[in-house]
C-alpha cells in the first residue's frame, strides 16, 4: 500500500523503495513470474506527491484505490455510522471511484466496490442495478483509460461473502466492451496467498472470458485463461 496520509501507517514516507526492490529481486529468483507492484490510495487527491513518488522508480503495475473518504475508510463500521441512509454511504464511495478512474495514471482498479466488503452488513440488498448509471460511468471511463478491472477475492472471506466487485458488475463491464480483467486474492499475509482465485477464474470462464491480463513494466500482457 502507498497511502499519502501523514498519520497513516502505510504512508508513502515509510515505503522504502530500495529495500522493497531488493526483497523483490531475491524472491523473484525462486518465482520467475513474480511482478513488482504498488497500490496507491487516492492518487487523484495527492497528484504532486504521487507523481514525485513514482519518479525514477520501476514497477510492473500500479493500482489505484479509494481507501479513505475524509477520516474514515469504507471498510470500517464507523464510515457507515456517519450516514442515516446507507444508499448515501454507497453513493459517496462510488462518486470517489469515478473521480479516481477519471484521474487515471494507474494500471489496475482493485476492489471496485470496496464499500460492500463490509457494507453488506448495512445494505445487504446492494447490487449493480441500484447504481447502474453511476457504475456504468465508472466502467466506461476505465475502458477509455485502459484501466484493468480486478476481481478481488477478499470479500469472500469478509462480510460481503462475494467478490468485490460481484459477478453482475463484471458482466456489465464485459457488456460495455471491457476486456482487461484479472483476479486478485488481496492477500495481507501468506495464509491468504492465492485465496479465492480458482473461484474467480471459474466465474470469468462462466461469463465467457478467455483471457486475463497481467502487467510487465506497466504494459498489459494477455494470458489465456485455459491452456
Amino acid at each position: 500500500h502507498l497511502d499519502f496520509h501523514y498519520n497513516h501507517p502505510d504512508s508513502f514516507m515509510f515505503l522504502k523503495y530500495d529495500d522493497y526492490t531488493g526483497a523483490f529481486l531475491r524472491e523473484k529468483k525462486g518465482f520467475p513470474g513474480l511482478m513488482k507492484g504498488v497500490e496507491a490510495g487516492e492518487p487523484y487527491l495527492h497528484h504532486d506527491l504521487y507523481m514525485k513518488f513514482l519518479e525514477n522508480k520501476e514497477f510492473d503495475f500500479v493500482m489505484g484505490s479509494v481507501h479513505w473518504l475524509g477520516d474514515c475508510s469504507p471498510v470500517e463500521d464507523r464510515y457507515f455510522s456517519k450516514y442515516k441512509n446507507m444508499n448515501d454511504a454507497y453513493k459517496a464511495y462510488i462518486e470517489e471511484e469515478f473521480k479516481l478512474v477519471s484521474y487515471g495514471n494507474f494500471d489496475i482498479a482493485p476492489h471496485l466496490t470496496l464499500v460492500h466488503r463490509n457494507g453488506n452488513k448495512f445494505l445487504p440488498e446492494f447490487n449493480y442495478g441500484m447504481f447502474k448509471s453511476e457504475l456504468d460511468d465508472i466502467l466506461k471511463v476505465m475502458i477509455k483509460n485502459n484501466i484493468a478491472l480486478e476481481v478481488n477475492c477478499s470479500g469472500l472471506r469478509m462480510a460481503a461473502g462475494d467478490f468485490v466487485p460481484g459477478e453482475d458488475i463484471v458482466k456489465a463491464y464485459l457488456g460495455l466492451g471491457g476486456n482487461m480483467l484479472l483476479a486478485g486474492s488481496d492477500a495481507h499475509n501468506t495464509k491468504q496467498d492465492f485465496f479465492g482465485l480458482e473461484k474467480a477464474y471459474a466465474m470469468l470462464d462462466r461469463l465467457g472470458v478467455t483471457e486475463t491480463v497481467i502487467f510487465e513494466k506497466r504494459k498489459p500482457k494477455r494470458i489465456k485463461l485455459k491452456k
